[in-house]
């Protein structure tokens, strides 16, 4: 039997906080992972945990669009029988978001940095930088 039409999307994201082993916990989703593969391709660094917090969404294709503040990426992943295989790493910022939020819309999740106001749309191949409303007013 197949059920098709299947929408995986989380209707908010989860904010998590590593303990001192890079590990997150969301006891909500049943989801626990470490944060410590992603830290080292954003800071060359493993030795400790280096973010406070861990974002996450879950987009209506099923996968899983991870960052933390001041990463560089956001981190397209797969799920599989008992891991998170990398998809697709969507470059976002060479300096990277301060304060990421993720938000879910119809066709795309959204990323939304709060220090600068700046969006991205994201999908799992592909980012694409939205038109801040400034702009968009100007351009009427």
């Amino acid at each position: 039997m197949v059920i098709s039409k299947v929408d995986y999307s989380q209707s908010i994201e989860s904010v998590l906080t590593p303990d001192e082993n890079g590990l997150v916990k969301d006891v909500q989703h049943g989801l626990t992972f470490n944060i410590k593969p992603l830290q080292y391709v954003e800071t060359q660094d493993t030795s400790s945990v280096t973010t406070n917090e861990v974002r996450y969404i879950r987009g209506s294709e099923g996968y899983y669009y991870i960052t933390a503040p001041n990463y560089q990426h956001v981190y397209v992943m797969a799920p599989q029988k008992g891991s998170l295989k990398l998809k697709k790493k969507l470059s976002i910022s060479e300096n990277g978001f301060q304060k990421p939020a993720f938000n879910q819309r119809d066709s795309y999740v959204q990323l939304l940095n709060r220090s600068s106001g700046d969006s991205w749309k994201l999908y799992p191949e592909r980012a694409e930088k939205e038109q801040s409303q400034i702009a968009q007013q100007e351009g009427q």
